[in-house]
């Protein structure tokens, strides 16, 4: 399949696009998982089938999305009837994994098991009185290696799903984090240095990193 283009045509049930950066170089990636709405199409000359391969695509720095190989023996190998997926990081290793909702099957654990040396950051927002304690309508703005990128905390996602609320932060080959800007539900503002990469951090509103030394599985 060749690479598609960075102004992407997939959308999932409800719209979203369904991106994450599995491999913390920066760029958002894109996995979709799928599974035909027809039970019967298999006997068919349609050119599809019931159960179909979740297709990951990598972000190629915002020119196009090149379809990662799908290794025999491997989660990408597989073929599902899929109807909703969520991600986030299930083993708190950095590293964005995902599960995926079948019909008629059990759900899937897709881990992330790729060898990357590319730096990350993650944070737990809690919200102040005036927010919503899950921090839900956060938008946060951080600054490294000279790239600003975005998150938002939101509740839902594919359908049937919801997803890791913890905004993740791939960071590629930067060492440290210029600068965080949250912007609260509530309407505060808040700028945090944080003091390293590779970490998941609390930041309570309003009374900034809680937790300035946390440990991360490895």
């Amino acid at each position: 399949m060749k690479p598609i283009s960075a102004k992407s045509p997939f959308r999932s049930s409800d719209g979203k696009l369904p991106s994450f950066d599995y491999d913390n170089d920066g760029w958002k990636d894109l996995f979709v998982v799928n599974g035909h709405v027809y039970r019967g199409v298999d006997k068919t000359s349609w050119g599809t089938t019931w159960a179909q391969r979740p297709l990951l695509f990598h972000n190629l720095q915002g020119t196009k999305f090149d379809l990662v190989r799908a290794v025999e023996g491997t989660g990408l190998a597989e073929v599902m009837t899929s109807r909703g997926m969520a991600f986030g990081d299930i083993f708190n290793d950095g590293k964005i994994d995902a599960v995926i909702n079948n019909i008629d099957s059990v759900p899937a654990l897709m881990q992330n098991v790729a060898e990357q040396r590319n730096h990350w950051i993650e944070l737990r927002l809690v919200g102040g009185p005036k927010s919503p304690r899950d921090s839900t309508g956060a938008t946060i703005y951080l600054t490294a290696g000279g790239i600003r990128q975005r998150e938002d905390v939101f509740s839902g996602a594919s359908y049937a799903s919801s997803s890791d609320p913890r905004p993740h932060f791939g960071i590629g080959s930067a060492a440290r984090v210029d600068k965080i800007e949250i912007h609260w539900p509530s309407g505060a503002k808040e700028e945090i240095v944080p003091p390293a990469v590779d970490r998941i951090f609390t930041i309570v509103e309003g009374k900034g990193i809680q937790n300035p030394h946390e440990h991360v599985s490895k």
